[in-house]
């Protein structure tokens, strides 16, 4: 509600209620009513002013106020408020209305209510200064002493409100007078303190709003003092009140008593007195509380400005809390004020500075630390002092009595609940007596007293390097510097008071509170560098993170009576503990550079600590044991990972003593502390990357001392024996059967600075104390096993790590390195005194790691490296020195002992050792010499031959590839001289070539020393190829082979003839003789630890065999062919090789014939020669074809053969072999597929081979051979072939793709035979039948992917060789086309065209090869006709009308219902593209002159027949689905007259009706059926588009080409266009003429007929429009006529005979009509009188065509224009 309508509404109701009594208010109202009204100047925000101009609106509400009447006195104070608040009262009216609210103050509460809600806005919305509001503020505090709450309440905060006001505007008025220039910005303090009194004239320089509040501020003061006011009216105020005020203007405006010289002076002449006289006299709790806090805003805020003053609060805030002469609250509340103020840290240092580092004032700072010192150990009963840290001394007590709660029975204790107040003291500003305060409540507040200096700290990196922190350089050097002093003066208090607060009963929330000061100081003192402070607190720190084990509590410090009794009493970790745990990790991360010597007790700590804390988790569930392993934040997992346990091994301990992977449920909530404790630990580990060198020396010094002391080693740091530790017993916690804490922190620790430990140092390094310390665990007897292993794990990491980074430095360093990692390495394997077989394996484990990650660096060391392998295969060498003795030699001073006690060792450690070998032979090999490639050579022979574990030996077996490998490589790594050189000595001294050498004393790998190194492996191979174990002899031959295969380059003749001869031929001789034992000779392999994959049966696995030796000796005999032909026994051993390969595939099973097959077609791949295979004697041209040219016959022969044995007959080209050695077995009667596959794909590789000379007799027995193959029908399983070739039928048609018919006369027709009868097998036998895709059985081929290949392949070869005459003339083009039209006449009958993948029909696929083979084949028979007989030029033509009467036929083999509408519609669209490339090759070339006319006239006919729209039958038969009787009569006569002789007239319309009367009229308007003048039924044939296509076709075929050309798709959809127009040559013309005097007389007699039956309909419909199929064949037959160009003369003949009364015409006449009849619209004037007839339709559209028509035939001869 606006303001007009608000007032106008209170004057109406005060002018109401004072009409009688008060008739001038009245008036009064009414004026200002009539000038709210009308106010002149306009409504809305100028109201206001006009309003405020105007003395007469006051009035009314004044002299209401003056009736004394409540109810007009409450209208008129809302009235007043509300132009008060609009600013809409006039400014010279403030003390009339002051006057007026003083007059009416005592009128009730409402009244006064409505005053304090009025002054608020008066004073706020109106510059009120002086007396004025001198007056309104005394109104306030009247209203404030009344003793209605209420309005005490309410008169209380409007005052707090105007009093903060009035200070606010003082800040607005400096603002806009420094704004202005006329007050200077705010100078120094000091002169604050000179300030002048104000009596003495400075309130002349105040402002109006600064002197107001000066005055007023003082007045406050006095009143508050119990003094006169002096600006304020006022005799007294409530004191309590008074010191509410005064704090709000000092805690809101301090900046005010800063920046004006007045207002300091205040604080020191007025409230600084104040409170030094209320703190002397005895006063109440409200009065000292708010005291208090006006203390603490002085304190806090100007401090610096009443130093003197200051200093006397703080000296009487610390004598408060004496416990002598000062009450509870009282000493409660001086602890709230310390609280408070050592809170902030910046004022605690202010403090300091200005009192206790001045040394001339009191000690502040010190006085409040002994003061709180000395508060916390009053009263001990009461806060259960010694509850938590016991003395060693004390007697065992139950586990939970560091953790009782406050409050049971007979013990005290500190907490939130009990110990502290919710509300503090100093805030409870509405309490008249002091609360209860409990009696613990100042210790409990203590704790948050102690000053956090931390915060001053520079901020360091983790682990800083504090002894090389200048701290004097820092930006905060001043302020360090005095913290470091306030430190060193606090820090024995605190750390006595935290002592006790820690000895005392604390809840969770007061000890986390005592926890963080101890990290706060600690780490304070630590980084400035205050070693006696940091260390007394740590230690402390680190009693406080244990509980006392009762085991330990013998003052002897070790273990007393029974053991077992003594673990069954566990200390028990509490959560204190744990949380002093936190607290000592923050602690040693942020000062772990400084701690040094000192890290010794942090680390004793930490190892007890986790001790503790396993054992908690596996009380807390059963299932603890899992979920701790994970939480030990992997260590256990990298430490047990390197010492698994294999089969066979000798038992030892797991690395994990307790599995704590996975935890289950339960307790989660301490689980989950426990656990990221645990993470805490490794996380302070992590971090010893960022210490200093000397740092990290002593933290891993201190690691090692703690190792020791735990297992009994001596150890000594160079500062005297190994240190004992803090709590006595330590070996009690390190039990045997548990891990070292120290070893495995250690071992971390390494992991993470190996870059450190590595680098070189002076003196005594990193490596030496961390690695002698784990040797010396390893191999001491002291130590437990679990213990000893737990080093060994230790020291293969370290090794490994170190090596790895090594390869980083330089070779010095390397060498350096690796020297030091070998000695060690060794030291540890061969520690015969103490060493045990388990620390020798992890040895050998760690000897493997190592060669795995660094063993390409190393480059010597490899003497002690065989040493460490030789220690534990013994057993294996001394079978070789039996073997070869005179080779067999020990490396780097091993002595004959340790072979002789080798087979004593435990076999486990053959499979540790064999890897390091393995490694050094695959890797390796470059770093040895010939001695050493001997020793591993004999090595993996010996590996090889050994039984006890199968996949060491086939290891070993591929290692030796990779030997031969190294060695040919380094044999074309000589130079081009030595190798010369070489080759002279082998040429002139061949026959010491063929000797194997067994020893290589010279170590130098020379030429000689690798060949005789290769000849020694192959031969150790050999021995293995017909081992029983078909795994081990199968990978030998392909070893063999392969290292034949790829080295064998650098052979010389000499050695060629050994490999063939001597190593490969007999080897199948060799195989197939072991493949004939009995099975009960195999021996089984023996047991081993591993799965091997193998066949059952031991036939199958000699199968494999065979399989892999004819793969491996096809590929050695192809690869070097041509080196092996200069041999002069080749052509012998290439009959030799293909009479095995021949007789594997007959008489074998199939997998060996299928890789026997292969192995024919591999061999057959002739390499290429190369420029460089000429230079070095390969024969080129000529003499290689003459080579090669035997080998290629001898396999074609081989070939036939093969394929004649298959399907049984004999060979035509080679001669027949009788003499197979088979070694008893049958020849093989079920061929399979893929065997028959192989078969044909040899010819893909001899083809190419024999093309040149490849004969016609030739091809034809290869074709035979195909389709024979091809039909077998023998084969076990057949592959599916609808959707895909089958291998076999993809092998026969790339086959026949291959064949190059260029060449070869007759080529191309045979092959086009042969395809032709692959086509027409998908239409044979069950197929022809129907036989459904889907159907169940077993699979036959269906040859329905090859109908489509091979219709592909057909189509290219007639478009290829189209010109071949032997095609034609030979009947195979013929025969094409009638294999096509099988498939086109099935039509929807052909097998399917696929089952998975969409393919289209056989029939399209026909369709579109039979128009791609008519597209140039009838123009190809055409030109080659002097080539083509009559009869085969007859058959051509022949099958086309046989293809057309097929697919042409009105009716197809299948019912529309079963199709769906967008399949008729594809198929239909298909059909007009066919029909339209019939019209262009077939339709269009009919009229050759060698085309019979019977052939001619079946084509016009079969035309005829297609372009019915509709058939006619009764209904009757209709319904029983009879046959139907074609409208027009099928027979085409032979001449012109027959023609019309026999066509139907057309009816008279006189007997319309009577005919129509009889007639059964059923008119089916939905279908597009009607009767046709008779008493048949019209069915609507299937292909309506094509139908009209074909009649289309039929005009186009009848025109001369001179209308213009068009497209008749239109609503027909037809696809057929227009003859060509062009009529450019005579043959043309003939062509055109000859078909056009036999398809114009049909399509005369259809148009004849069809216009004959509109009419007749016509009469019969009357108005009923025609069916939409009759309407559109009328419409298109009318088009047609009007645009028809006829073939001149055609039509004359006919009317010349079938007129009858020409003979008795004139002359004149007959020549009119013959002139009429020879014209290009001749056949509008045959079809006149049927025109003329149709002319009585309704039809618009047909009426319009006839029309047309009409007026063509009279424009024709002139009578029209």
């Amino acid at each position: 509600m606006s303001i007009a309508a608000y007032l106008q509404t209170e004057l109406v109701a005060l002018s109401n209620e004072a009409r009688r009594k008060h008739p001038e208010i009245k008036e009064a109202a009414e004026r200002v009513i009539a000038l709210l009204r009308h106010p002149g100047q306009g409504q809305g925000s100028n109201l206001t002013n006009v309003l405020s101009q105007n003395q007469d609106v006051l009035k009314p509400f004044l002299l209401a106020c003056d009736t004394k009447n409540v109810k007009l006195v409450t209208i008129s104070m809302g009235c007043l408020r509300e132009l008060i608040s609009h600013h809409a009262m006039p400014e010279g009216s403030i003390e009339v209305v002051l006057q007026t609210l003083n007059d009416i103050m005592s009128h009730g509460v409402e009244i006064q209510l409505k005053i304090l809600q009025t002054i608020l806005p008066l004073l706020t919305n109106y510059n009120v200064h002086g007396e004025s509001l001198a007056e309104a503020l005394l109104l306030c505090f009247r209203l404030q002493d009344s003793r209605v709450v209420f309005v005490n309440n309410t008169a209380a905060a409007t005052l707090r409100q105007l009093v903060i006001y009035i200070f606010e505007k003082v800040g607005d008025e400096d603002q806009r007078l420094l704004e202005s220039g006329k007050k200077a910005p705010v100078g120094d303090k000091d002169g604050i303190q000179e300030a002048q009194a104000p009596e003495q004239g400075n309130e002349e320089q105040l402002g109006p709003c600064a002197l107001d509040a000066y005055l007023l501020f003082q007045d406050l003061c006095l009143l508050t003092n119990s003094e006169h006011a002096r600006f304020l009216k006022l005799g007294s105020i409530s004191r309590t009140f008074g010191l509410e005020l005064i704090e709000s203007v000092l805690t809101n405006h301090f900046h005010l008593f800063k920046e004006h010289n007045e207002f300091a002076s205040l604080l020191r002449e007025r409230v600084c007195p104040l409170i030094i006289k209320n703190f002397s006299d005895k006063q109440d709790f409200p009065q000292t509380m708010r005291l208090m806090r006006v203390v603490y805003i002085l304190i806090k805020q100007f401090h610096e400005i009443l130093s003197i003053e200051c200093e006397i609060f703080l000296s009487m805030l610390i004598k408060l809390l004496e416990p002598e002469g000062n009450i509870l609250w009282q000493r409660v509340l001086a602890m709230e004020i310390f609280r408070g103020i050592c809170g902030d840290n910046a004022l605690m240092r202010r403090i300091y500075k200005a009192y206790d580092q001045q040394g001339t004032s009191t000690d502040i700072f010190g006085d409040m630390i002994i003061s709180i010192g000395r508060l916390s150990t009053e009263k001990p009963l009461l806060i259960g002092a010694g509850g938590f840290v016991q003395d060693s001394s004390e007697n065992i007590r139950p586990s939970n009595v560091n953790e009782r709660e406050p409050g049971d029975g007979g013990a005290g204790g500190l907490s939130v609940t009990t110990s502290t107040m919710r509300i503090q003291c100093v805030d409870q500003l509405d309490k008249a007596d002091p609360p209860q305060i409990p009696e613990t409540l100042a210790q409990g507040q203590k704790e948050g007293d102690a000053p956090d200096s931390a915060s001053t700290r520079p901020v360091l990196s983790v682990f800083p390097d504090t002894n090389s922190l200048e701290l004097s350089k820092t930006k905060e050097a001043e302020e360090i510097a005095l913290v470091t002093t306030m430190a060193e003066s606090a820090w024995p208090g605190l750390l006595a008071a935290f002592s006790y607060f820690l000895g005392s009963n604390l809840d969770e929330e007061l000890f986390h509170n005592v926890m963080r000061a101890y990290q706060n100081f600690t780490s304070v003192c630590g980084v400035l560098q205050l070693i006696i402070p940091r260390d007394a607190f740590l230690t402390s720190l680190c009693k406080n993170c244990l509980p006392i084990p009762p085991a330990l509590d013998q003052r002897s410090g070790a273990p007393t009576g029974n053991s077992a009794a003594q673990d069954t009493v566990i200390s028990v970790i509490t959560e204190k503990n744990m949380y002093c745990l936190r607290i000592l990790l923050n602690v040693a991360q942020y000062l772990g550079g400084t701690l040094f010597d000192s890290w010794y007790l942090v680390l004793e700590t930490m190892q007890q600590a986790e001790h503790l804390l396993k054992a908690k988790l596996h009380r807390g569930s059963s299932s603890g044991q899992k979920k701790m392993g994970a939480g030990n934040f992997g260590s256990a997992q990298q430490s047990s990972k390197s010492i698994s346990p294999s089969p066979g091994s000798s038992y030892r301990p797991s690395n994990n003593a307790i599995d704590y992977a996975g935890l289950a449920a339960g307790s989660s909530h301490q689980e989950a502390d426990v656990l990221a404790l645990l993470a805490s630990f490794k996380q302070l580990f992590d971090l010893s990357i960022h210490l200093e060198l000397a740092s990290f020396r002593s933290f891993t010094r201190s690691l090692c001392k703690l190792g020791a002391a735990g297992s009994g080693l001596p150890f000594s740091d160079g500062k005297g024996s190994t240190t004992a530790p803090f709590l006595k017993g330590l070996r009690h916690i390190n039990k045997s059967d548990d891990k070292s804490f120290a070893i495995e922190k250690l071992r971390h620790v390494c992991l993470l600075n190996v870059d450190r430990i590595t680098a070189g140092e002076k003196g005594t390094t990193v490596w030496d104390i961390a690695i002698g310390y784990l040797i010396e665990t390893s191999n001491h007897p002291a130590p437990s096993i679990r213990i000893r292993m737990q080093a060994c794990d230790a020291i293969s990491d370290v090794i490994i790590a170190a090596m790895a980074h090594a390869e980083q430095n330089s070779m010095a360093k390397q060498e350096e390195t690796q020297m030091r990692v070998m000695i060690n390495l060794r030291e540890l394997i061969q520690s015969h005194g103490n060493a045990l077989v388990e620390i020798q394996r992890m040895g050998l484990e760690t000897l493997n790691k190592l060669l795995q990650t660094s063993g390409q660096s190393i480059s010597f060391g490899w003497g002690l490296i065989f040493e460490m392998i030789q220690s534990s295969i013994a057993t294996l060498f001394k079978a070789s020195v039996e073997s070869f003795p005179e080779q067999i030699t020990v490396v780097d001073g091993g002595s004959s002992q340790n072979l002789s006690t080798g087979a004593s060792k435990p076999t486990g450690l053959v499979r540790i050792a064999f890897p390091c070998l393995q490694l050094i032979c695959t890797d390796f090999l470059s770093l040895l010499n010939a001695r050493n490639l001997q020793l591993c050579i004999d090595t993996l022979g010996a590996f090889g031959y050994q039984t006890e574990d199968l996949n060491i030996s086939l290891t070993a077996v591929g290692l030796l590839w990779n030997i031969s490998d190294f060695i040919q490589q380094s044999l074309r790594d000589l130079e081009p001289r030595q190798i010369d050189h070489v080759q002279e000595t082998v040429t002139a001294e061949a026959n010491v070539v063929e000797n194997i050498v067994l020893q290589f004393p010279d170590p130098e790998l020379s030429q000689k020393n690798l060949n005789g190194l290769w000849m020694l492996l192959l031969y150790k191979i050999s021995t293995l190829c017909s081992d029983a174990r078909p795994e081990v002899r199968n990978s030998a031959i392909q070893t063999l082979l392969r290292t034949i295969q790829i080295n064998a380059i650098s052979l010389d003749m000499r050695s060629w003839r050994q490999c063939v001869w001597k190593i490969l031929l007999p080897l199948m001789d060799d195989i197939a003789v072991a493949s004939c034992r009995k099975v009960e000779e195999v021996p089984e392999p023996a047991p081993t630890g591993s799965f091997v994959m193998r066949n059952d049966s031991p036939s199958k696995q000699w199968d494999e065999t065979h399989v892999l030796l004819f793969n491996g000796l096809a590929d050695v005999f192809q690869n070097f062919l041509l080196q092996l032909i200069k041999l002069d026994d080749y052509l012998e051993a290439w009959v030799f090789l293909m009479e095995h390969l021949e007789t594997a595939s007959l008489f074998s099973s199939p997998d060996v014939a299928i890789a026997a097959l292969k192995g024919i077609q591999t061999v057959l791949k002739v390499p290429a020669v190369k420029d460089d295979d000429a230079a070095q004697g390969f024969p080129v041209g000529e003499e290689r074809d003459k080579h090669l040219s035997r080998l290629w016959e001898t396999a074609w022969y081989t070939w036939e053969r093969i394929g004649c044995a298959i399907i049984g007959r004999v060979p035509t080209i080679g001669e027949r072999r009788q003499d197979y050695s088979s070694n008893g077995r049958p020849m093989t009667t079920r061929f399979t597929q893929e065997t028959l596959t192989e078969y044909i794909n040899i010819i893909h590789h001899l083809y190419p081979v024999l093309a040149d000379n490849f004969q016609l007799s030739d091809l034809r027995a290869l074709l035979d051979i195909f389709h024979l193959v091809l039909v077998y029908d023998a084969s076990p399983v057949y592959r599916p072939d609808i959707d895909y070739l089958s291998p076999l039928q993809l092998a026969i048609h790339d086959g026949l793709m291959l064949l190059d018919l260029s060449t070869i006369a007759g080529g191309p027709a045979a092959v086009l035979e042969q395809l032709t009868n692959q086509f027409l097998l998908a239409f044979q036998g069950d197929v022809a039948l129907g036989i459904s895709a889907n159907s169940t059985g077993p699979v036959r081929p269906t040859y329905i992917s090859l109908c489509k290949a091979t219709v592909a392949r057909i189509v290219f070869l007639l478009d290829k060789f189209q010109l071949e005459k032997g095609i034609y003339a030979n009947g195979v083009f013929a025969k094409v086309l009638k294999s096509f039209g099988v498939a086109m006449t099935l039509r929807y009958k052909c097998p399917p065209s696929y089952r998975h993948v969409e393919d289209a029909p056989l029939w399209k696929t026909a369709t579109t090869a039979f128009m791609d083979c008519i597209k140039n084949g009838i123009a190809t028979v055409e030109k080659l006709e002097e080539d083509i007989s009559d009869a085969q030029f007859n058959e051509i033509w022949q099958e086309l009308v046989v293809v057309c009467r097929g697919t042409m036929a009105p009716t197809l083999p299948i019912s529309f219902s079963e199709m769906s509408l967008k399949d008729q519609a594809q198929d239909e669209s298909f059909d007009l593209v066919y029909l339209h490339s019939l019209k262009n090759k077939v339709f269009s070339r009919m009229g050759y002159r060698r085309v019979p006319k019977e052939i001619l006239t079946e084509l016009i006919q079969i035309l005829d027949h297609a372009a019915n729209l509709y058939i006619l039958s009764t209904p009757s038969l209709i319904d029983s689905s009879a046959s139907y009787s074609i409208l027009a009569p099928s027979p085409t006569p032979s001449s012109a007259s027959t023609l019309i002789g026999n066509q139907s007239r057309p009816t008279d319309p006189k007997m319309v009706p009577t005919m129509a009367e009889d007639a059964h009229l059923d008119i089916i308007q939905g279908l597009g059926i009607t009767l046709h003048s008779t008493t048949n039924t019209m069915v609507p044939v299937g292909r309506e588009r094509f139908a009209f296509a074909c009649l289309e076709t039929m005009f186009d075929l009848c025109s001369s080409g001179q209308e213009p050309s068009r497209e008749t798709s239109g609503q027909n959809g037809s696809a057929a266009s227009s003859v060509p127009t062009s009529t450019s040559s005579a043959a043309e013309t003939e062509l055109r003429n000859r078909a056009a005097k036999v398809t114009t007389p049909v399509l005369m007699q259809r148009c004849h007929v069809l216009l004959d039956a509109y009419s007749a309909d016509q009469s019969l419909l009357g108005k009923c429009p025609f069916p939409r199929l009759r309407h559109q064949e009328i419409s298109l037959v009318l088009q047609r006529l009007n645009d028809l160009h006829l073939v001149p003369g055609v039509l004359a003949p006919i009317e010349g005979v079938v007129s009858s009364n020409d003979e008795q015409k004139e002359l004149s006449s007959a020549n009119i009509k013959q002139s009429t009849l020879s014209g290009p619209r001749a056949h509008l004037f045959y079809l006149y009188e049927p025109l003329t007839d149709a002319m009585f339709c309704h039809d618009p559209e047909v009426l319009l065509l006839l029309k047309a028509c009409l007026k063509t035939a009279g424009r024709s001869i002139g009578l029209c224009k």
